[in-house]
């Protein structure tokens, strides 16, 4: 499996912020993100403008930095970026969800793809990761409500389809960022469209 490293790095930073948000609580979790976004993007920038800085980052953490990335900003800044503005703008268990779908369904898409991704049906990306991420995030659904989180399926299955849609498509901007801030304002939306109905 290929970039292992940068795997478990995406899900246990996932969950680690989302864990920083119930122990500190929102107000402070969130200037927390601030502060952790304006760093990360420092020393990215930093990294950038110094070759031998970059150098050492990548001899250090190669692991969890795609060879692309040598001369663009890796997807770290834009995921605390995401994670932080879902928690920000939705309610604390859409945004939750869809931190979830980003965290363990994106690593889905990416690790099934790499290895059994045949059917290619956008770039690189394929027809049995984009199944990958439908499926964890499925699953993620159906266990939120042991974490106290009860959202309807049609809520659910909205978040779902954005998230990977979102996966699945080749857009300009980093799917760290996109993924739980476009399937959180599609969970919203659907609740706001239920509760009024």
């Amino acid at each position: 499996m290929q970039h292992v490293g940068r795997k478990l790095f995406h899900v246990v930073g996932g969950l680690g912020l989302l864990s920083i948000y119930g122990i500190l609580g929102r107000r402070t979790a969130l200037l927390a993100y601030a502060g952790l976004f304006l760093v990360v993007l420092t020393v990215e920038l930093a990294r950038l403008a110094i070759p031998a800085l970059n150098r050492f980052v990548f001899e250090r953490f190669g692991g969890f930095i795609r060879a692309k990335e040598a001369k663009t900003l890796t997807g770290i800044a834009p995921y605390v970026l995401g994670v932080g503005l879902s928690l920000c703008l939705y309610r604390t268990d859409i945004a939750t969800a869809a931190i979830c779908f980003l965290a363990l369904g994106d690593v889905a898409a990416t690790t099934v793809g790499e290895r059994f991704g045949r059917t290619k049906i956008a770039g690189e990306k394929s027809l049995e990761g984009t199944l990958a991420f439908v499926a964890v995030a499925t699953a993620i659904g159906l266990l939120l409500p042991l974490a106290g989180i009860h959202l309807t399926p049609g809520i659910i299955l909205a978040g779902i389809l954005a998230a990977a849609g979102v996966e699945l498509l080749p857009l300009p901007v980093n799917d760290n960022f996109l993924i739980p801030l476009v399937s959180g304002g599609m969970m919203e939306l659907m609740a706001r469209l239920t509760a009024t109905t």
